[in-house]
C-alpha cells in the first residue's frame, strides 16, 4: 500500500459514516474530497501508478492538476520533488495515457521556460522523454467526451485548464507552437474541433499546421480569430478582457470551415521586404535584396547548415544602422534586439530560443581587448555553423564544469568599424551612409510600422513552413566569383532566392558580386592589395606590358593605396620586388620602344589575380559557360548604365579624359570607362566595357 495515498485519503476523508470517502480511505486507492473547492461529494481520484507514482485528479473538471498538488503540498501531504536542474517549478502540467496512468509532465519554470519530465519511480523525475509516448492533454477526459461535443485545441495547458473549468472539452500538444504531430490526429477522429491560436506568427503557423493534419480525420476543422486580441495573447487574456464561455460558443458557432491558405509568392514577399526597408533606411536596391534574403533565412533557419551574419556599418554616426535593427526587429523570426549583455547572458539566451540575434554597438565591444570581446568573439565564430559550440565555465554545487552552449542561428551586428577577422569573413557587409539632402525616408514610428510588418511575418512564416523540404534539398548554383570565405553564407540565400523566383535567382547574384566581391576586402594583406592594384594599372593603362618604373609611377599615384608613402618614402623597384617574390612573380625584360627595361608582363600575374582575387574584373569575367556570363553580366545595374547599353555601343569605347573621383559605391572600384556619347561614368567591374563583353562571351563559348 502505497503510504502516500493512504496519508492523502485519510487526512481528507470528511468522516461522515454515509459518505463514499471513509469506504475508501480503508481500501488504499479511490475517491475522496478535493482540497481545491468546496466539495459536498468525493470527487479528488487518488490511486498509486504502475511505476509507483501517486495519481491524483479532479473528476469536476474545474481544479487543475497543479492547483490539487499545490493545495496537498499546503498541507504536507504531498512529498517535495527532487530538485530540477532548471530551478524551481511554479505550474505541472500532467499527460496522461488512455487509463489514467501518468505518462509525463510539462513544467513551467520562473522566468518563463518550459521542461518536459517523466516520473522515475523513486518519487523523482527524469528530465528526458526518451521512449515515452507523446499524447494530447487531458487524453481521458477527451476518450470519455460524448462523440457529439465540439473540442477546443489551443496552445498550452494553462488555456487549455482555463477552458476546462469553464466546461468546454479543451486540449493542447505538448512542448507549444510548432510541435504537433500526426498521431494527435487520430485521438480526434470524427470530432468537432476548433483551434485557438495564439494571436503571433508562430500561433497562427501551428494553427494552420494542426487544421491541415486533421483534414480527412475530424468532423469539421474551424480556426476562431477572437476579436480585439493583443499581439501574442492567448485565449486567456481573452477572457481576462471581459470574453465569456457565451461569446466564445456564439464565435465557434459562425467560424466558417477551415481551407488551406495558399503559400504566398516568394518573389513578391521578398519584393515586398526589401520596399520596407528602403522606406525606413537609406539603403542601395542591393543592400536591401540582400537584407529581404536575410530576413527570409532567418525563418528558414532549420534548412541551413551555416548563417550569414549582417554586418552593419558607417564611417560615422546617424547613418541608419540601429534604425535597420529596429526594422528587422519587425520583420525577423523571433527576434532579439539588444545591446551589450554578459557573455553567459548571451550564450544561454542563444541557446534557450535560438532567436534572431540583432546586436547594436559592437564597436563598444570590440573596441579593446578584453574578456568580454574574446568571448563574443568565440560565440559568433561559433554561432556561424550548425553544430559548432560555445563554451562557457558553469558552476554546478562546489564544481566547475565546461558547458558547450548550441549559438547558432541568425546575427546581425551593427557598428562602426571593423570587425575582428575572423568574425568578418562570416558576414555580409552593409555600409551605410548618411541621408543626402535629395534622399528621404519614411518617419519610423513603430505602432504605425507593426501593422504592415506583421502581415510580412505571417507570410514569410507561411513560406518558409511550405518551402523548407525543397531548403533543405537545395543545392543552389554558385558563381566563380564568390570566394570560399562568402560561399557559406550566400549559399542558403541563393537557395532562398531560387526557390521564391521572379528575377530573385539573377539578382542574388548580382548582390553577392556587389556587396561580397569587392576587388580588395578590408582584411586582405598588403599583397593582395598590391596585386589589385596592378591589376587597376594594367586595365587603366590598356597594355600587356610595362616597364618596372612607369608600373610604381602609377602605383604611387594611386591615393587610396600606400604605395606613396611606403615606410615614409615612395615603393622603389626592389621593395616590388619583395612584395612580389611570394606570389612567384619576377621582373622581366621588357620593350618600350628601342629601350629593353625591367618591367613585366600582364600574363604572370594571371595566376595570382585569379587565386587572391576571385572576385576581380578577370576573374568575374572569365565565367566557364556561357550560361555563367549571362547569369553575370545580364543584371539590372543600380544607378549605372544597364548591360543593354553597354552591349550597343560594343567596339565605340572612348576612355575618360579624366579620372573620376571616390571608388565605385557597389563594389569601391576605382577601374572606370566612358561610352562614345562621354557619358558615365560606368563601373569596370560591375559593368565590364564592350571590349570585355565580347571577350566573356567568347570564352563562354568555347572560343
Amino acid at each position: 500500500m502505497n503510504a502516500v495515498v493512504q496519508a492523502i485519503l485519510d487526512a481528507l476523508a470528511c468522516g461522515h459514516s454515509g459518505c463514499q470517502c471513509a469506504a475508501t480511505a480503508r481500501r488504499g486507492s479511490g475517491n475522496t474530497h478535493c482540497p481545491c473547492h468546496a466539495d459536498d461529494k468525493p470527487s479528488l481520484s487518488v490511486n498509486t501508478g504502475k511505476d509507483g507514482t501517486v495519481l491524483v485528479h479532479c473528476q469536476t473538471g474545474g481544479c487543475s492538476q497543479d492547483a490539487v498538488v499545490a493545495a496537498l503540498r499546503e498541507r504536507g501531504l504531498w512529498p517535495e520533488a527532487k530538485a530540477s536542474p532548471n530551478g524551481k517549478p511554479v505550474a505541472v502540467y500532467q499527460y496522461f495515457d488512455e487509463g489514467g496512468a501518468l505518462l509525463f509532465e510539462a513544467v513551467k519554470f520562473h522566468p518563463k521556460r518550459f521542461s518536459q519530465r517523466r516520473p522515475d519511480g523513486n518519487g523523482g523525475y527524469v528530465y528526458k522523454l526518451d521512449g515515452v509516448r507523446r499524447v494530447l492533454y487531458h487524453l481521458p477526459q477527451l476518450v470519455a467526451a460524448m462523440p457529439d461535443e465540439t473540442v477546443y485545441i489551443v496552445e498550452g495547458e494553462k488555456d487549455a485548464d482555463r477552458l476546462r473549468g469553464l466546461g468546454f472539452v479543451a486540449t493542447t500538444s505538448p512542448m507549444g507552437a510548432g510541435k504537433w504531430r500526426s498521431e494527435y490526429a487520430d485521438t480526434l477522429a470524427g470530432r468537432n474541433v476548433r483551434i485557438l491560436p495564439d494571436n503571433d506568427g508562430p500561433g497562427h503557423s501551428h494553427a494552420q499546421d494542426v487544421a491541415a493534419s486533421l483534414v480527412g480525420v475530424a468532423a469539421d476543422v474551424h480556426i476562431l480569430e477572437l476579436p480585439d486580441l493583443p499581439e501574442h495573447g492567448d485565449v486567456s487574456d481573452w477572457l481576462d478582457n471581459g470574453g465569456s464561455a457565451e461569446e466564445l460558443l456564439s464565435l465557434a458557432d459562425a467560424a466558417p470551415i477551415w481551407q488551406s491558405e495558399p503559400v504566398p509568392d516568394g518573389a513578391a514577399l521578398l519584393d515586398d521586404i526589401a520596399a520596407i526597408t528602403r522606406r525606413y533606411v537609406v539603403l542601395s536596391p542591393d543592400q536591401a535584396s540582400a537584407t529581404a534574403l536575410w530576413v527570409i533565412h532567418s525563418y528558414a533557419i532549420d534548412a541551413a547548415d551555416a548563417t550569414p551574419y549582417l554586418h552593419i556599418t558607417s564611417p560615422e554616426k546617424r547613418s541608419g544602422k540601429t534604425r535597420l535593427l529596429e526594422v528587422l526587429d519587425l520583420l525577423a523570426a523571433r527576434p532579439w534586439f539588444t545591446g551589450r549583455v554578459t557573455a553567459a547572458v548571451l550564450q544561454r539566451r542563444l541557446e534557450r530560443d535560438h532567436p534572431s540575434l540583432l546586436l547594436d554597438e559592437t564597436d563598444a565591444a570590440f573596441k579593446k581587448e578584453s574578456e568580454y570581446s574574446e568571448a563574443l568573439r568565440a560565440i559568433l565564430n561559433a554561432g556561424h555553423r550548425r553544430g559548432c559550440k560555445a563554451w562557457l565555465c558553469v558552476k554546478k554545487g562546489g564544481d566547475i564544469d565546461l558547458v558547450g552552449f548550441d549559438v547558432f542561428g541568425p546575427k546581425a551586428l551593427a557598428g562602426i568599424g571593423k570587425l575582428p577577422e575572423t568574425v568578418a569573413d562570416r558576414c555580409i557587409r552593409l555600409v551605410l551612409r548618411r541621408r543626402a539632402p535629395n534622399e528621404t525616408v519614411t518617419r519610423f514610428r513603430r505602432r504605425e510600422v507593426e501593422e504592415a510588418a506583421g502581415s510580412l511575418r505571417e507570410r514569410a512564416e507561411r513560406w518558409a513552413t511550405a518551402n523548407i523540404e525543397a531548403l533543405r534539398e537545395a543545392r543552389p548554383d554558385i558563381p566563380d566569383y564568390i570566394d570560399d570565405r562568402a560561399i557559406d553564407g550566400w549559399e542558403p540565400l541563393f537557395a532562398i532566392a531560387d526557390t521564391a523566383g521572379g528575377d530573385w535567382p539573377q539578382r542574388s547574384r548580382k548582390v553577392a558580386l556587389a556587396l561580397s566581391c569587392v576587388d580588395v576586402r578590408d582584411d586582405d594583406s598588403v599583397g593582395v592589395k598590391l596585386l589589385s592594384d596592378i591589376q587597376v594599372v594594367f586595365d587603366d593603362k590598356i597594355t600587356d606590358k610595362l616597364p618596372t618604373a612607369e608600373l610604381l609611377t602609377a602605383l604611387n599615384a594611386i591615393e587610396e593605396s600606400p604605395w606613396g608613402e611606403w615606410h615614409g618614402k615612395p615603393l622603389t623597384p626592389r621593395g616590388l620586388a619583395r612584395l612580389l617574390r611570394p606570389f612567384a612573380i619576377k621582373s622581366v625584360n621588357v620593350r618600350a620602344g628601342e629601350d629593353v627595361l625591367k618591367g613585366y608582363h600582364r600574363e604572370t600575374f594571371g595566376d595570382a589575380w585569379e587565386r587572391y582575387l576571385p572576385c576581380s574584373p578577370q576573374s568575374a569575367t572569365s565565367a566557364t559557360s556561357a550560361t555563367q556570363a549571362d547569369a553575370v553580366l545580364n543584371m539590372e545595374p543600380d544607378n549605372v548604365a544597364d548591360v543593354a547599353d553597354v552591349a550597343a555601343n560594343a567596339g565605340m569605347h572612348t576612355e575618360a579624359t579624366e579620372p573620376p573621383l571616390g571608388r565605385c559605391p557597389a563594389c569601391s572600384s576605382t577601374s572606370w570607362w566612358y561610352r562614345a556619347d562621354g557619358t558615365g561614368p560606368v563601373c569596370g567591374v560591375c559593368h565590364p566595357e564592350p571590349a570585355k563583353l565580347a571577350m566573356v562571351f567568347a570564352m563562354g563559348a568555347g572560343i
